[in-house]
């Protein structure tokens, strides 16, 4: 028997009776039900149900061919077919994905008119509302549907749900990611989204509050964007005021200044950088050309630096070169090779030292964990 999908009509209603039709272990079903199964990218509702002086917290809901089927955390096997019971929701875990799936249907609506993008793919779990388009959207285009979206909230447009009959769906032109079969619910906004869906919708897009897009990127030759609306979206906004706001006491200014506080450090650190990068490099450049022996060890990690001066100690030296560089952990970084061998020839006499890499002909490299006292005794440098 098809279960009655109370949510239909009375997305708002928190509590109602219904009687178990069927027990299979830990899942029953119910004759009628205000849980929203998970369906449509959607997750399933939240909450309890209530029987014979019992609680049960409802774990998963799903739905297959009009049958809903709830799974409790336990039934103690108590529960019996026939028996009433007393149904309630999540209200908040219910508002928040109303919200944000009337945030995405107003969104994608417009996505639609603007660009006549269809929406492909569609995600909303408890943390993330993500949609999926087959065409790319530039930073400017979003900016701007995102401005028109929350106009379109703050304009408090009715939501209308309803199951046209099948003459009068033939006559609508609604987006749809799949194709459907039998009774459709279809999803209005007027000039804005008409859309086929099964989910819970708030009642005018007032209540989506506010939308505000997340984060985007280019996928699979479309556009994969997040939103968030309604309560997710104030939390959102709040923990970025708080995080900007303690940046801006880190800088001993105000959070307009803050940013630009931010990249100043930044630009000194970049800054200083190179100018430490020049020192050591200098550094190590002088130390190679004091040095008689071909054997560099350093404290200088910089792969650039460590590869350029490298390459002078094989031009200002014959025979073998070797640069050792110490790691936080002990032992070293090696490179080594020669201009006139085979710095593979020079493999065997590392891997005494546990050394392990590899190369070709014209440098090896690797790490070796052996103190600066057994490198020396082991290599000799002709």
């Amino acid at each position: 028997m098809n279960t009655i999908k109370i949510y239909d009509n009375w997305p708002y209603d928190t509590d109602f009776f219904a009687r178990i039709t069927a027990i299979d272990g830990n899942t029953i079903t119910l004759d009628r039900t205000l849980f929203f199964p998970e369906e449509g990218g959607q997750t399933c509702d939240h909450g309890v149900i209530r029987c014979n002086g019992n609680e049960y917290w409802v774990t998963d809901v799903q739905i297959k061919d009009d049958v809903i089927y709830h799974t409790l955390k336990s039934t103690d096997g108590s529960l019996n077919i026939g028996d009433e019971i007393e149904g309630h929701i999540d209200w908040a875990h219910r508002f928040d994905n109303m919200q944000n799936h009337t945030g995405e249907h107003i969104f994608s609506g417009l996505v639609h008119l603007l660009k006549g993008y269809d929406n492909v793919g569609f995600s909303l779990t408890e943390n993330t509302c993500q949609m999926d388009y087959n065409g790319k959207l530039t930073d400017d285009e979003i900016t701007q549907i995102e401005a028109q979206a929350n106009e379109v909230i703050w304009n408090a447009i009715p939501v209308d749900c309803r199951y046209p009959s099948a003459e009068e769906l033939a006559t609508i032109d609604y987006r749809s990611k799949k194709e459907l079969t039998g009774p459709v619910r279809i999803v209005t906004i007027a000039d804005v989204d008409i859309c086929a869906c099964c989910a819970p919708h708030v009642r005018t897009t007032a209540e989506v509050g506010l939308l505000k897009v997340i984060s985007h990127l280019n996928y699979k030759g479309g556009t994969r964007l997040y939103i968030a609306c309604g309560k997710r979206a104030f939390t959102d906004y709040v923990q970025t005021f708080d995080s900007l706001t303690d940046i801006g006491h880190l800088f001993s200014t105000g959070r307009p200044d803050a940013l630009e506080a931010v990249k100043k450090l930044i630009s000194s650190d970049q800054e200083l950088r190179t100018r430490l990068a020049d020192s050591e490099r200098d550094e190590l450049m002088k130390q190679i050309d004091d040095n008689d022996t071909g054997v560099i060890l350093t404290q200088i990690t910089d792969r650039n630096i460590l590869t350029a001066a490298f390459n002078h100690l094989k031009e200002t030296h014959d025979g073998a070169c070797y640069i050792f560089s110490e790691k936080n952990d002990g032992g070293y970084t090696f490179l080594a090779g020669g201009r006139d061998i085979d710095a593979r020839e020079l493999m065997p006499a590392l891997k005494e030292l546990g050394a392990r890499g590899g190369g070709k002909a014209d440098m090896v490299q690797g790490s070796i964990n052996a103190t600066a006292d057994r490198i020396m005794a082991v290599i000799s440098p002709t």
